[in-house]
């Protein structure tokens, strides 16, 4: 159980360490941005003229914020600390979405941003609402991203590793919130499937081991629809259910840390 707590501890720092990431956007960002409007986590209404970069913000804002808080209410209770192991996965993958904030910020930004992340050789491509970022990572692999951006509604990104296709990310606004999926196939095969809902300060995190490619989203999707898979979690105010990997149907309340 030490093992299980120790490694639950390291994805609530990699969930915090994305986030300040987004946050690095900012200092990436070209001055005349300075003037911009910022986003929360909230339902933004859709607006053509939010930037990729911000779109994509502003939804992972949400993210982090839910995604955290079911990790850390999971591993605080014994009996339900090895279920967050099974978010290890999307907070794993979210790295390689990580050229995905800084989409529109031009190459010589991009490339300053994911130089501290490690990249190297970095190049940058923008034609229409295209984007793709390609560089060199840490391993020596070349790594892309491509994102396809409706402007101030969706974000659809198809990204590959050594020249093999890896992930596959979407993110749509909706009324309620943010409706998407993100789809990521590992080095030794195998394949997971998230579905995620967020409203607000509440949202569904849905888990398919052993997914195929999934079929595009609609963006019209039920904020409840990441509960068609067998593994799911939610949060709502300070209620966390949800059923694990085995089935099991689980019920708890989320309490902040102390230094929250």
């Amino acid at each position: 159980m030490k093992k299980s707590l120790s490694i639950v501890l390291i994805l609530i720092l990699m969930a915090s360490a994305f986030y300040g990431c987004s946050k690095a956007k900012d200092a990436a960002a070209p001055t005349a941005n300075e003037s911009e409007p910022s986003y929360d986590s909230g339902v933004p209404d859709a607006d053509v003229t939010m930037s990729a970069s911000d779109f994509f913000g502003a939804y992972m804002d949400a993210k982090t914020n839910v995604q955290s808080k079911i990790i850390e209410g999971l591993s605080s209770n014994p009996d339900t600390a090895i279920s967050a192991l099974s978010f290890l996965g999307s907070t794993l993958s979210d790295f390689y979405m990580l050229p995905a904030m800084y989409f529109g910020l031009g190459e010589a930004n991009i490339s300053a941003a994911l130089a501290m992340a490690g990249a190297q050789d970095v190049t940058y491509q923008e034609n229409g609402n295209s984007n793709t970022i390609t560089y060199v990572d840490a391993n020596g692999q070349e790594v892309s991203l491509t994102g396809v951006y409706d402007p101030g509604r969706s974000l659809i990104c198809t990204g590959s590793t050594a020249g093999a296709e890896n992930v596959f990310s979407e993110t749509y606004l909706t009324a309620y919130g943010y409706a998407a999926q993100f789809y990521y196939l590992a080095d030794d095969g195998t394949a997971t499937l998230y579905l995620f809902a967020f409203s607000g300060e509440d949202g569904i995190v849905g888990i398919v081991s052993g997914a195929d490619r999934p079929a595009p989203l609609k963006g019209t999707e039920p904020a409840d629809f990441p509960k068609t898979a067998k593994e799911w979690y939610a949060l709502n105010g300070s209620t966390i259910t949800g059923v694990n990997a085995n089935g099991e149907s689980i019920e708890l309340e989320y309490v902040p840390s102390a230094d929250e």
